[in-house]
């Protein structure tokens, strides 16, 4: 589809009122709404919405199908202030003027940035945001992380307002955002994540132990701590437990603190590690392990991979860090320990490894199947949509 060029405002007319109302996903890039969003997609298409995005392309262009279009975001990804933002609010400018009626829908930080620099060149549309994380909370020098929570906090405060519906994965971020009074006004909506597909994850015997064998999938990234599960496997082996490592998942050289090829083949030379690199077989993997463990450093939504885990019956081991904690119950889905700690990480794997690992992930499964299913969360997130219908 072609860029649409900023212009003015003017008045919708009535046939473009006439239409099913557009829904535009503001998101840095295609790829991450098709793995974590195009579910929501689909049930808004088929709830009476139409969908458009604006995003970077993907890198082999893919259709989304189900009428759902892509426009080629003028903004990338990458730095602290990516470039091209005020490019992609023009976009947005244009597009909305030109459309039937609107509610926009501002995907991380990337998107609410762009919806914020859109509101201040005058679009006044309902308003969805996603908090997909605050991963800035975790960023390397004290400078960078009080930039990204004046950043947080000042989109928060522009963005905010009676037609805005904020859908955040876990209790801790609408504080961190300032965002008392949405709570207060019931305008904050608490989803399970992205949501995941049960039937895709068919529920698997655990396979045989000895080993313990855990499986951490991610991207590999400083802030999914996937150093600390190196190091608490190693510990866990130096103290006598047969216990392997599974890391899956592709570097992202656009993330700040990317692990280098020199760390993951360090990780690769560790005893009991296997490094596979990006995998699509996630449910067969999982099925081939026994537990999901992610030592995540903070800053995240609610990790997708975790409910993954979750659907296919494997407990997990996490962090105490929002998002993680908001998901696994202690001592029935799963394990929770302090950010950081390797001796407390080795500690619950040695435990896992005399636990009843087929109930928790019984348990783990219900769970996904009750408050984290696709259809579950993708109502919650059409139910937004309609509160906001309401209010044009």
């Amino acid at each position: 589809m072609t860029e649409a060029s900023v212009a003015p405002q003017p008045e919708p007319n009535a046939a473009a009122e006439a239409g099913p109302p557009l829904v535009l996903c503001l998101i840095n890039e295609a790829w991450f709404f098709r793995s974590h969003f195009l579910p929501w997609a689909r049930l808004a298409r088929a709830r009476g919405f139409e969908v458009m995005i604006l995003a970077t392309p993907e890198r082999e262009a893919q259709a989304f199908g189900d009428g759902i279009a892509v426009v080629a975001s003028r903004a990338t990804r990458g730095g602290i202030v990516p470039p091209g933002l005020w490019g992609a609010s023009g976009q947005v400018v244009a597009l909305a003027a030109s459309r039937r009626p609107v509610i926009l829908h501002a995907f991380g930080l990337h998107g609410m940035a762009i919806a914020a620099l859109a509101r201040l060149r005058g679009v006044r549309r309902p308003l969805a945001v996603s908090v997909t994380g605050l991963g800035f909370l975790v960023s390397r020098g004290a400078v960078r992380r009080a930039f990204g929570k004046g950043v947080a906090r000042m989109l928060g405060a522009i963005l905010d307002g009676p037609a805005t519906r904020w859908l955040v994965e876990n209790s801790a971020d609408p504080a961190a955002m300032g965002l008392g009074n949405a709570v207060e006004e019931g305008r904050v909506t608490v989803l399970t994540g992205a949501g995941v597909d049960p039937s895709a994850f068919a529920p698997a015997p655990m396979p045989a132990r000895p080993p313990l064998k855990l499986i951490l999938v991610a991207r590999m990234v400083r802030s999914k701590g996937v150093d600390l599960a190196v190091a608490a496997v190693a510990r866990a082996r130096q103290a006598g437990s047969d216990v392997t490592l599974t890391l899956v998942g592709d570097c992202d050289g656009a993330n700040p603190a990317f692990y280098s090829e020199e760390d993951m083949a360090r990780f690769a030379a560790t005893p009991g590690v296997h490094v596979l690199g990006r995998r699509t077989d996630i449910a067969a993997l999982l099925a081939d392990h026994h537990l999901f463990i992610l030592p995540s450093r903070g800053g995240e939504g609610l990790p997708k991979a975790l409910l993954e885990a979750a659907a296919a019956s494997r407990p997990a081991i996490v962090t105490d860090v929002p998002g993680c904690r908001d998901f696994v119950q202690p001592g029935e889905t799963g394990y929770v320990v302090a950010a950081g700690a390797v001796a407390a990480l080795a500690d619950a794997i040695a435990a896992a490894a005399q636990a009843d690992l087929p109930a928790m992930g019984r348990a783990a499964r219900t769970r996904v199947e009750l408050t984290g299913s696709v259809d579950v969360v993708g109502s919650q997130v059409v139910r937004a949509y309609r509160s906001l219908l309401d209010l044009l």
